[in-house]
């Protein structure tokens, strides 16, 4: 994945040179995660943005084919930026797939009335996200910037209660980030592993800190760990979230932070557990 400083050639027509993508989002897991997915595919430049506010001026700098967006980002409105690449004129033509831990129809509606082309609930897998990519990057998108287009059923997916057979970490989404070809096949899974228990914890600090200062960024911190839960797999956590996220009177904040707490507790001990290599089905996490 490239920095902010680097730039690349972008073909939204077909010219030669891999289409550089803009990822905007506050979560740097989900960056390392997409960074993964979209690894080895040479058509392809990932550049990532942290911060919502610079958005515009790093699409200015950049010219990317696409634009990957989060909504929900501590210092911009989402939904309102969208809109704004709409009228700005480096992105006026630019295909902007929204990727959202939200998956209702709702939030689909608004984010393709404001400019969308399509929204794509996260973590897609890596056929979905390169068969939406190169579908947004084919000729005679910028004629339909304007339009937006029917979102993907094939990633209308809600946030599960369980993963598959109740793993703490759900198999296929770690197997996903192996890499058998390189000399470590496990090296950029456990710098994943790291980043998101570390992101995790400064997420759980600041919930509680919020909570018990009765700010209203409960919802969107809350948010963002389920959408960094979502892309390692850690469906019963991303459960939680969901559901603090929901309870917009706060009623139940105190128990939801309890049991994100214990859920956190055994998501570090399944990741351990993935560190430990195969471990018998049923166990913690783990997968043969």
């Amino acid at each position: 994945m490239s920095k902010p400083d680097q730039s690349t050639t972008a073909h939204p027509s077909g010219v030669l040179g891999p289409a550089a993508i803009l990822l905007i989002d506050d979560q740097r897991f989900v960056g390392m995660a997409l960074g993964r997915l979209l690894e080895g595919e040479p058509d392809f430049a990932l550049h990532y943005c942290e911060q919502g506010a610079e958005a515009l001026a790093y699409a200015d700098r950049l010219r990317p084919a696409l634009i990957l967006q989060d909504l929900i980002m501590p210092d911009v409105d989402g939904l309102a930026l969208v809109t704004t690449y709409r009228t700005h004129p480096s992105t006026v033509a630019t295909p902007v797939i929204v990727l959202s831990g939200n998956d209702d129809a709702a939030t689909r509606a608004r984010a393709l009335a404001a400019g969308a082309v399509d929204y794509l609930v996260k973590l897609p897998s890596k056929d979905v996200l390169t068969a939406c990519l190169r579908r947004h990057l084919a000729a005679g998108h910028a004629s339909r910037a304007h339009t937006p287009a029917a979102p993907v059923s094939a990633v209308a997916e809600t946030v599960p209660q369980t993963g598959s057979h109740g793993e703490i970490l759900d198999p296929d989404i770690i197997d996903s980030y192996r890499d058998e070809s390189a000399d470590d096949p496990n090296e950029t899974l456990y710098a994943l592993i790291d980043v998101f228990l570390e992101d995790a914890g400064a997420q759980m600090d600041q919930l509680r800190a919020a909570v018990a200062g009765a700010d209203p960024s409960v919802r969107r911190i809350a948010h963002s760990l389920k959408g960094c839960a979502m892309a390692v797999g850690a469906t019963r956590l991303a459960a939680v979230c969901a559901r603090l996220e929901a309870d917009v009177d706060g009623v139940n904040d105190a128990a939801a932070i309890a049991q994100l707490d214990t859920e956190l507790l055994h998501v570090r001990a399944a990741c351990a557990a993935v560190r430990l290599g195969p471990v018998a089905p049923g166990q913690t996490g783990g997968r043969q």
